[in-house]
This record gives C-alpha cells, structure tokens and sequence, in this order.
C-alpha cells in the first residue's frame, strides 16, 4: 500500500468512528506532535537512526494510554518489530527458552528492564537476572559456588545482554535509556569473593558473590533466597556499559 492509499483510507474510515474513537485516534495523533529528545550512540550496531524514532514513538504510544513504565514483554516485542522494519533479521525466542530473549544477526541477545521507584542514573539494578530453581542450596555457604555456575552457565548460552531502563516516569516527563552491559564483565564473576548471609531468617540462606578489580568493586551477584530463589545483579556502575540510545519526551497529554 502506498502512503497516498493509506492517507485515503484513514480519511475515508475517520466518518465512521463513534466520539470516543475519533477522541483515542486524536490522542494518538497528538502524540507525534509533542516535542521530545532522542539520542543514538554512533558506534551503535543494534539501533540506526531509524529504529531510534520508531522505538521511540511506541514508548510514546505505550505512554498516551498508560503511566507504567515498558514491561520486559513489550521491550521484546517492541524491539523485534522496530529492527525487522529497519531491515535487520531479528526473531523472538520460543517461549520458555533459558537464556536468550532474541536473536539479532543471528546473535543471542537477553533482554533486561530496570524501572524500580529507586533507580540510580549510575548504577544498574537488575532485580532478576535469572532462576535459581535447581541445584543444592540451603546453609552451607559452598552452595553458592553451584549457584554460581548456574549464572555462569547461563551466561554462555547469550552472545549480549540489554537493558532498557526506565529512569524518570512522567510528571513531567519520562527518560529511557538502551544499554548494554558487557558480557566479559560479567563473567568476572568467576573469580568473585562469597559471603553467605547467615544471620538471614530466610532458608535457603541468600548470599551474595562480590566482584572486585583492584579492590574496586565492579558489582554482585546476589542470590535471593526468597520465593522466588532468583539472582539478582546489584551496583553495576553504568561507566562500564555501552548507552545505545536515550528518549526523552512531556507526559502526553490526557
């Protein structure tokens, strides 16, 4: 369909709308016309200058009708929609996959949200990165070493890792941030120091492995022992990531 045809076809369907159609239909449009801020690193291999807007204008969309921050299922979506149209092969991972969210360029991508009411502009929090469902785990501070493999495990299975990071949400703007954290970091955990949490009420005991270059810390893995047993990553500074792109837009319109 060319866009001619597609002009001709909104004007000729816009008659036939009910008052509160026609309203949500100027609620959408309206939002294209507000004044906003996108930025793309240079360097950038996942987003062009393309996928940047429209990635971008469904935050927007996302925003005219909801104030929540962009769950992990749309980011995923979202993202694999924007980057098939900017013509790179991109596909979602079979549900239930361990491990990787979506293969770009036949790369093995996982797909992180940060929007907690406490986010830092300078640290990242990723409350769960994985599972901690199998395995021995209780008291003895040696199980952390199992659970560490896990992490390890999983993290051979992924070529990178994003996170889109909701950093201000409305009133009266919104700011999101794409980045990556390097997968090599990561894997310095192999030589991570561990401390269980003995004094914790919680069983399994949750524990957590500190990564350290040059008694500086890099960030922890921190293996939650609640309901869920699932690892969570804390502290990692975003000096040591790669910022993709940044949107900013107003709050839209109600």
């Amino acid at each position: 369909m060319t866009r001619n045809e597609r002009i001709q076809r909104l004007i000729a369907a816009i008659p036939a709308l009910s008052d509160y159609r026609l309203e949500l239909v100027d609620r959408v449009v309206a939002v294209f016309s507000q004044p906003w801020e996108v930025c793309r690193a240079p360097e950038s291999d996942i987003i062009s200058c393309g996928s940047l807007v429209d990635f971008g204008d469904i935050l927007r969309l996302h925003h005219s009708f909801s104030r929540e921050p962009f769950s992990k299922d749309k980011f995923e979506f979202a993202l694999e929609t924007v980057l098939k149209i900017s013509g790179c092969a991109a596909q979602l991972a079979p549900r239930g996959t361990r491990g990787h969210d979506l293969a770009i360029a036949g790369q093995k991508f996982s797909l992180k949200t940060e929007a907690a009411k406490g986010i830092l502009l300078n640290k990242l929090h990723i409350s769960k990165f994985m599972e901690l469902g199998g395995g021995q785990w209780g008291d003895n501070p040696d199980d952390l070493i199992g659970l560490r493999q896990q992490f390890l495990d999983n993290l051979a299975g992924i070529n990178r890792i994003l996170v889109l990071r909701a950093l201000r949400k409305g009133a009266p703007d919104y700011l999101y941030e794409l980045v990556e954290i390097p997968k090599n970091l990561l894997e310095m955990a192999t030589a991570g120091r561990f401390e269980m949490r003995m004094e914790s009420r919680q069983y399994p005991k949750p524990g957590y492995c500190y990564v350290e270059e040059n008694g500086k810390a890099l960030f922890s893995l921190y293996f939650d022992g609640g309901g869920e047993r699932k690892l969570q990553i804390k502290g990692l500074m975003k000096a040591s990531c790669i910022v993709h792109a940044t949107w900013c837009f107003e709050e839209p319109q109600q």
